[in-house]
């Protein structure tokens, strides 16, 4: 994600919490930067992205324990979004709207409800099934 970005994460001089914590954020950002669009794989990297973008407690949380600073870890990943070094492909995201409504399904207590919405499903998993590996911009 750049050179001070990786500079900063693996200093030698921190405590092993710290580096633990920051190894952390490191397997998200090689999540992200995964190229396959195999369902395993793209539902990683998909995590990973939400995971960094959507701020939650959690990732703060994660970031604070690397003695980073959130909204700097969100800056130069948006940074390398906007360079094109992490790259989504159409697969890769229709794999993710596929996963959540397919896990949305399981939970639908009716045999209409969960009807209806299967329809949904094998909509999407055609659509992953033709989907390309063309790149897609995403924010």
């Amino acid at each position: 994600m750049g050179i001070n970005f990786a500079t900063e994460m693996v200093k030698q001089d921190l405590p092993k919490e710290v580096k633990m914590w920051r190894a952390v954020i490191n397997n998200a950002i090689g999540d992200v930067a995964l190229n396959l669009s195999d369902r395993k794989s793209s539902l990683l990297k998909m995590e990973a992205h939400h995971w960094i973008m959507d701020n939650t407690e959690d990732f703060k949380q994660v970031c604070y324990f690397a003695e980073l600073e959130p909204d700097d870890v969100r800056r130069q990943y948006t940074r390398a979004l906007q360079k094109n070094k992490i790259i989504f492909t159409d697969r890769q995201i229709k794999w993710k709207k596929y996963n959540d409504n397919y896990q949305k399904l399981k939970t639908i207590p009716t045999k209409e409800g969960r009807r209806e919405l299967r329809k949904v499903v094998e909509y999407l998993r055609r659509l992953v099934s033709n989907a390309t590996n063309k790149p897609i911009k995403i924010g």
